[in-house]
Formats: structure tokens, sequence, C-alpha cells
């Protein structure tokens, strides 16, 4: 009966110290503002922001580690292990990383790509601050305007092979906004129309083209639809439809076309051989 009673004495002094030199070092939940930027699908890219992450630690002994593991997620809104901010069902594809150069990525489920982060060699609490960087990496993302959240969960972890937790789970946020934009990236030209008094009727045209945000609505208006020049009279049109003409951004080049008709039959007051008239007209796009 002694030697059993030695044996398990042993014993529980053995399954005892693993967990007691564990709890020796704890950790406060991270905490970050996060970070917000604008993305234009037509923008440059990496799209970098800079966030920061602090927490504290203490250290009870000097056995205790002198590393942790800081570890952030793939957010509320992941497609596999690529994070996501969303806007309805509308996704900016981000990351976050450990470098301002966009190669060493964070938020991550995989081990491998846990933060190590160094501690001070000394007994105590101790406060921790680290900076990380949100990269949109993708360029062209057709999106909305708007604004595109999303929530990322970290933790600290001990640094060792079972990566136990060492705080509760803090978050940060992550604000991307898409802004409205909208240009004519081709100006219209002319449309010439080449009569012959009391001919056929003829017909000209002439395109634009322009660039607008994804699902972005806009109108495009002729200050009139109808004129003359050289006792000629013509009527005008966008897309074969009569002003004002809705239409909404692709996100991508956009071709319009304003089309001119001229009556047959018409004797115009050009008195003999050739002359030439002109009519300006305005077009207003309005988003």
């Amino acid at each position: 009966m002694r030697t059993l009673f030695v044996r398990l004495l042993v014993a529980a002094i053995g399954l005892g110290a693993v967990p007691w030199a564990r709890a020796n070092l704890s950790c406060t939940a991270p905490l970050s503002t996060g970070f917000s930027t604008a993305y234009a699908a037509a923008g440059v890219v990496p799209n970098v922001s800079q966030g920061i992450v602090s927490f504290n630690c203490t250290r009870s002994a000097a056995t205790d580690s002198t590393s942790v593991l800081l570890t952030a997620n793939n957010g509320a809104h992941p497609a596999g292990a690529q994070n996501q901010a969303a806007n309805g069902k509308g996704r900016i594809l981000y990351e976050a990383y450990k470098d301002s150069a966009c190669s060493a990525v964070w938020t991550s489920t995989s081990s491998a790509d846990y933060w190590q982060v160094n501690l001070l060699n000394v007994l105590g609490a101790q406060s921790v601050s680290v900076s990380y960087w949100g990269c949109i990496t993708l360029a062209g993302q057709l999106v909305s305007a708007g604004t595109y959240t999303d929530t990322v969960s970290m933790t600290v972890r001990e640094d060792t092979k079972k990566m136990q937790p060492l705080s509760s789970s803090g978050s940060f946020p992550v604000s991307i906004t898409s802004p409205a934009t909208f240009e004519i990236t081709t100006a219209p030209g002319d449309v010439a129309f080449n009569y012959t008094a009391f001919g056929p009727a003829v017909n000209a045209s002439t395109t634009f083209v322009t660039t607008g945000t994804l699902d972005l609505p806009y109108t495009m208006t002729l200050d009139a639809d109808s004129g003359v020049a050289a006792g000629l009279t013509y009527h005008l049109d966008i897309d074969s439809q009569a002003s004002a003409v809705s239409a909404r951004g692709s996100g991508a080049a956009q071709t319009h076309t304003i089309n001119g008709s001229m009556p047959a039959g018409q004797a115009g007051t050009c008195g003999a051989g050739s002359c030439a008239a002109s009519q300006v007209h305005t077009l207003t796009i309005t988003y």
C-alpha cells in the first residue's frame, strides 16, 4: 500500500505541473479600431491602409513563454479563406497583412499564418502593440456605390503546439467605401447630313462613351430633339429613344448613339451648288 501511495502522489504532481505553468501567462482581449479606405474599380492596387492592434500580457514566472501567437480569422463574410467586405449582395475582396507590402497574410485560419509576437523577458504586466495593414490587391472589382463592411475576430494564443487561447476574443471593423463615379470617356462627334434638295430622307449619327459605377443611375438629355439648318428640318434622339433617356452604369465602358434623321422632299435655302450650315446642341448627363 505504501508503494502504491507514493506512485499516486507522483502522478498527481506530474499532471498538475503542465496546466499550472500554462496558467501563469495570461493576456487581455486584443483591441483595434480597424481600418477604412475608399476603393474604385479603376483605382491603383494594392490599396493599403494601416491599423494597430493592442493588448496586455502578464508573465508570472520566469518559465513563461516570451512570445505569443496573435490570430485573426476570415471575417463575417468569407469566401473560403478569402476575406470579403459586404454591402447587401455586393462584395469587395481584401485581406489583412503583417507587412505593408501585403505579402505576409494575417487574416487566416491556417496556423502557418498566425502572427508570432515577442514579449519582454520581464515578470508582470506589459503592453503589446503591433501594426497591421489592410490590403485590396485585386483591381477591377465591379461593385455598386456604397460602404462595404466586415468584422474580423482576433485571439491571443500560446506559442506552443497546442496553441491554447490566452485571451478572450476581440475584433476589429473593416470599412471600404466605393464612391459613385461617372465620366464621359469619349465625347460625341458631329451628326453630319449630306442632303440633296427634294431628295430622299437622310440619316446620320455619332457615338459617345461613358463609364459609371455599377448600378449608378444616370439620365441623358439633349437641349432640343429637332432643329433647322439651311432650311432643312432634322430630328435627334439618343439610343433611338426620345430624350430624356435613363440608363445604369455597368462599371465598364458603355457606348451610346445620337441618331439624326432629315425627312425627304425638303427644298432648303441653298440657292445653287452646295452650301453648309450647322447648329450646336448640348448633351447633358445627370447622375
